[in-house]
Formats: C-alpha cells, sequence, structure tokens
C-alpha cells in the first residue's frame, strides 16, 4: 500500500496500521529478498554468509566531528530511502553539508513500493554508486532478509558514541535488534534506527464526549464505560475501517494489551521459543471484540470502509472514539479536523499503557560502504532534537519531545504526549503482524470471520498460532 509519511494511509508492512504493502506485492518483494540475499548460513560473517560482524577499527567511538570528516577530504554521502522523506530530508541535507562542507548528499528516491522491492537487490549489486544509507522495514521479509544475508551493518557502535543506546526506550529499540544468527527479531545487535515512532491509540471526539458528560478515559474499564455511555446517548461509539483488513485487529490489540503484560506479547511477536497465541489473555480479547460486535459499538459496514475514509469520516464527527494508529493524526490535522484527540492505548491488567507500535521506518547502514564516518554523522542529525522539532512541524510524531509545542496543533501536541507516555511504561510490544511473513493476511481473514460469527475464539485463536508455527517451523529448517 504506501508509506507512513503520507495519506492515505500510513506505515507499509509489518504492523497492525503500519508499514505495510499488498499480499501479491509482499510475496514478489519476499521472493526477490531470499533470491537476492540466498540467506546465507547462520553465523557467517558478510553477504551471502550470516550477518555482518564490523571490524574493531571500522568501530566509530565517538560523535563526528566536522574536523574528523574533513580529513576525509571531498565525499559523497549516498541515500536510497522512500520518497515520502523528502519534506525531512529537505531539512536536515542542508544542515549536514552546511556543518560538513566537504560531504555532498545525493538522494535517490522512490515510492515506498518501489523501495521496499529494489532495496535488498541495490545493496546486493553493490557498485562504487550504492548507497551508504537505505529505508527498510521491520520484520522478516526485509529487514530479516538483510541482516541474513550480511548487508546491513550493525550500528551500536554508533548507537553508543550517540548516546541512543541510553537515551532511548528499549522498547522503541527492540524491533530493529536481530539475534547473533539474524534469525530472530527483538533481541541481539541493533541494525537500524529512526527519529520517529508509530503506536495504536484511540482517537477521540472532545465535543462529543464533552455532550454526553464523559471524561476522556485512562484505563480499559473506563474506555468500556464510554463506549457504553456512548450507545445509550444514541452515539456511534467506535468507527472502524476494516476494508484493508488490519483496522479489526488493532482493536483486537488494544483489548489484548488490557488483560495482559508486554513479556509475553512480544514473545509471541517476535517467535519466542513455546509462545502461543491460544491462551486465557487472547481468549478474553476475542470474546471481548466479538462482544464489541453484538453490542453495536463498531457502525455497519465496517469491513467496506477503508482506513482512510474512517479516518475522513472521523474528522467530520462520525464516531465518539476510533482505534487507529497515532499516523492518522497527520491527514486529520491537515483536513482541519475540529475537537478531535488522541489517547494511548489505556491501561488495563498490568497498569501501564501497552500499545501496538514501533520505531518508525528504520534507516540501515550499507554494510560496503566506504563512508562510515559521514554515514555516523548524518545519522547523528537525523536522530538529533532539531530534527526532532521538525518531524512534529510537518505533522510526524518524533521520538523526542519538541521543548517548544506551542505553534503545533492540539492533536498532533496529544499523538505527541501519548508517544511520550507509553514509551516511559516500555508499552510499545510491536505489530501483530511481524510475527510471521503471512501473518498480515492471516489476522485480517481471520478477525473477519471472528467478528462475523464465522469461527468463535477458540477456533480464531488456533487459526493464528497455525499460521504462526509454521512459519517457525520452516525457519528451524532452515
Amino acid at each position: 500500500m504506501t508509506s507512513p509519511y503520507v495519506t492515505p494511509p500510513e506505515r507499509p508492512v509489518a504492523g497492525p496500521g503500519g508499514p505495510r504493502i499488498g499480499p501479491a506485492l509482499l510475496g514478489a518483494t519476499l521472493a526477490l529478498c531470499l533470491a537476492a540475499t540466498a540467506c546465507g548460513a547462520p553465523g557467517g560473517g558478510g553477504e551471502g554468509g550470516g550477518p555482518y560482524k564490523v571490524p574493531e577499527d571500522e568501530k566509530i567511538k565517538e560523535p563526528v566531528s566536522p574536523e574528523q570528516l574533513a580529513k576525509k577530504g571531498d565525499v559523497t554521502l549516498r541515500l536510497g530511502i522512500d520518497a515520502n522523506l523528502e519534506a525531512e530530508m529537505e531539512r536536515v541535507v542542508p544542515r549536514f553539508e552546511e556543518k560538513y562542507p566537504n560531504v555532498d548528499v545525493e538522494i535517490k528516491y522512490k515510492s515506498f513500493e518501489d523501495q521496499i522491492k529494489t532495496v535488498i537487490p541495490t545493496l546486493k549489486s553493490g557498485g562504487a554508486k550504492a548507497p551508504d544509507l537505505v529505508g527498510g522495514n521491520q520484520g522478516y521479509s526485509i529487514d530479516g532478509a538483510m541482516v541474513e544475508g550480511g548487508l546491513a551493518r550493525p550500528i551500536d557502535d554508533i548507537a553508543d558514541a550517540y548516546g541512543w543506546s541510553k537515551t532511548m526506550s528499549p522498547s522503541l529499540l527492540s524491533t530493529l535488534r536481530w539475534s547473533e544468527d539474524g534469525r530472530k527479531f527483538g533481541v541481539g545487535d541493533l541494525y537500524g534506527i529512526a527519529p520517529d515512532t508509530q503506536n495504536v491509540g484511540i482517537f477521540y471526539n472532545k465535543k462529543t464526549l464533552d455532550e454526553i458528560g464523559v471524561e476522556p478515559p485512562e484505563t480499559f474499564a473506563d474506555f468500556e464505560k464510554a463506549l457504553a455511555a456512548a450507545k445509550d446517548a444514541g452515539e456511534q461509539p467506535l468507527l472502524l475501517g476494516n476494508a484493508e483488513g488490519y483496522g479489526a485487529y488493532q482493536a483486537f490489540g488494544i483489548i489484548q494489551a488490557a488483560h495482559s503484560d508486554t513479556l509475553p506479547l512480544t514473545e509471541w511477536i517476535n517467535g519466542s521459543e513455546g509462545a502461543d497465541f491460544v491462551n486465557e489473555t487472547n481468549l478474553k480479547a476475542a470474546d471481548g471484540i466479538v462482544e464489541w460486535v453484538e453490542k453495536g459499538y463498531f457502525q455497519e459496514g465496517y469491513n467496506s470502509l477503508t482506513d482512510v475514509d474512517a479516518t475522513t469520516k472521523f474528522g467530520e464527527g462520525e464516531g465518539v472514539f476510533m482505534i487507529a494508529g497515532d499516523w492518522n493524526a497527520t491527514s486529520l490535522v491537515q483536513a482541519k479536523a475540529k475537537d478531535i484527540g488522541f489517547l494511548p492505548a489505556p491501561k488495563g491488567k498490568s497498569g501501564a499503557h501497552i500499545a501496538q507500535g514501533a520505531a518508525g521506518l528504520p534507516w540501515h547502514v550499507n554494510a560496503k560502504t566506504k563512508n562510515i564516518e559521514a554515514v555516523a554523522a548524518f545519522l547523528g542529525m537525523v536522530m538529533d532534537e532539531q530534527n526532532a522539532a521538525d518531524l512534529a512541524e510537518i505533522g510526524r510524531i518524533p521520538r523526542i519531545a519538541p521543548e517548544d509545542t506551542s505553534d503545533l496543533d492540539p492533536l498532533t501536541k496529544d499523538a505527541i504526549e501519548a508517544t511520550q507516555v507509553t514509551l516511559e511504561d516500555e508499552g510499545l510490544v510491536g505489530f501483530m503482524d511481524y510475527a510471521s511473513d503471512t501473518m498480515y493476511d492471516t489476522l485480517g481473514a481471520e478477525t473477519e470471520k471472528l467478528l462475523g460469527g464465522k469461527l468463535d475464539s477458540g477456533e480464531y485463536l488456533g487459526a493464528i498460532q497455525k499460521d504462526w508455527q509454521k512459519f517457525q517451523t520452516d525457519r528451524a529448517k532452515g
């Protein structure tokens, strides 16, 4: 579908609301990735032979100064990235080239779909004009193939030099980490970085909520009371766009998180041995979302309404609440929607705000780059406080809350605050469809069946686990 920085919809393949590609494109992309990398033997040391190992003398020990980089002479730093980063780059690149005048930044922009289809073959082909930095996408099909094929360089040294390892939430960094053999994500070395975040929360109509005498809910119990109050007042409690298949399981995830802690959720998403979707928590969530359907909390025809159209309708005043990704705030602000607020995923059993979410689309370092100092300096600027403020100004949600938010739209402020609250709780658990290369389709299809009464809760959980188990078994076979 498209990238996370435009409307419609936002985010690509990987998470329930997030970077995604259509099923046909995803299959073709995965085939390309596997062919390009040969998914080398685990534990190897480079292209086709497993994850890349950084030589000690190549490691970055401290932030790169202009004086250090000047010693390299004229440098061309090449970027291969999503075209929707252009507004950000229009601010970062001039600032970077002014600070490091011996570096010329060349950018090759592609649509998100083209970027994802070509990034691995581009890195594999190499050549003098191959990009030093590229955009990727979390999960097994893109980042996993990149890491396992030895095409991306770990950046733990850069993260340590610039302080990200200490200042960034571990839950934010987790979906950019890969195990030593490149087979499992969520743990191990850091292979990418992103200056922005994404998480699923709750949009609400401030005016309607005030009219029915309900305070914005902080806990899941309060949220369910608010849904009931909205229904009793003759309002449509929840607006849902499920045409793409992920809207319903975003809603499922809100209930799921309210009944769980972060650890079991991340262990299943990350593919930990013995993890099982068939459990008491998920049974409560499945029963809970079916109950929402039976009570009429979702509007009729939700399966034919896209996420974009649902967002538009919500901005025009339809519905009291909408469970969706914070990336939709951008389009609501651009449409000048009034009286819309955004809340973090409500607190439940754990007492924390637990949300489906992750870092934004990651930057990756080409394992063959000859310009690692320029790469580190550029990433340092992408991740700094000035860029965080610039991101907020152009409608994206930065990892760092800007010091001055006085000029920002109230909805953007809400989304930034919700992110900070969730990060403080270490509440990001990733997106459920990270769990396998086919989970996006499986979750969409099976959740639709559950809500339509074609599966009971136990059958639903079993179908999801079957997909997960097949993927884990196939990967174990190599």
